[in-house]
């Protein structure tokens, strides 16, 4: 990408960062809020109507649910950018994939303060980082380039067929429910780990509770496979980007 283009995508989405928290009583709180909220709520459910006998579940449970709020809300203001942005792509000459990869960048803002949160979260709960730690860089870029990834593939699509936003919003309601974010990977009946072994998200999810939370160092070869799962959907996104976004003046 080009500096113009960079400096395109920052400005896009710090605007829309400020904007999405005007006349909000606190604020940018609301990033952080939001995971937290719904963590607080899981563990009470699951620690006191349905006892998870998990280690460290506090953490277990934020980490999770941080990971998978990044990916639901990248995707989803991603896929939905270029419908929200019409008005601009419509009379101003600017590369498209400007405004998709500004509102992951948007997203990603929130995900960094919901990170710091959760190092504080972590450390107050009695958890110190180890070496192991050193893998949660590349581990959160997988999650990044999954994202974008998704986001450069639905969000042409979307502008053509508006049922992409629906079937994505279901997507991601049954995918929050068969990745382990509440419940471990090991509680998966045998014949539904497939269900695991090809969902990229839950590997990182996996890794990254194991790397941050118990300080163990995940599997190299599982990680490796994630990542060039992560490299092939971020590059199947974008050749489904550059492809259709040509023809998307004459949906709108």
């Amino acid at each position: 990408m080009r500096s113009r283009s960079w400096h395109l995508i920052l400005q896009f989405a710090l605007k829309d960062f400020k904007i999405r928290y005007t006349h909000s009583v606190l604020g940018y709180a609301w990033s952080v809020l939001n995971p937290l909220i719904f963590a607080v709520l899981y563990y009470f459910v699951f620690s006191v109507f349905v006892r998870f006998d998990i280690p460290n579940y506090p953490g277990f449970l934020l980490v999770g649910i941080v990971l998978w709020t990044f990916f639901s809300e990248g995707g989803s203001t991603g896929e939905n950018s270029l419908l929200a942005r019409g008005s601009i792509i419509t009379k101003v000459a600017l590369p498209r994939y400007v405004v998709v990869c500004a509102a992951v960048l948007n997203a990603f803002i929130t995900f960094a303060i919901s990170l710091g949160i959760l190092m504080i979260i972590l450390l107050w709960s009695g958890t110190r980082p180890t070496l192991a730690a050193a893998a949660t860089p590349l581990l959160l870029l997988d999650l990044v380039f999954l994202t974008l990834g998704v986001a450069l593939f639905l969000s042409p699509l979307h502008v053509r067929f508006r049922d992409v936003g629906y079937l994505w919003g279901v997507a991601l309601q049954i995918g929050f429910w068969l990745t382990p974010i509440i419940y471990q990977e090991v509680m998966i009946p045998p014949r539904w780990h497939w269900l695991m072994t090809y969902n990229p998200v839950a590997r990182i999810i996996l890794y990254t509770r194991q790397s941050v939370v118990y300080g163990v160092w995940p599997d190299w070869a599982g990680i490796l496979k994630t990542s060039l799962v992560a490299v092939l959907v971020l590059a199947i996104g974008w050749a489904v980007f550059e492809r259709q976004q040509a023809r998307l003046v004459e949906h709108y």
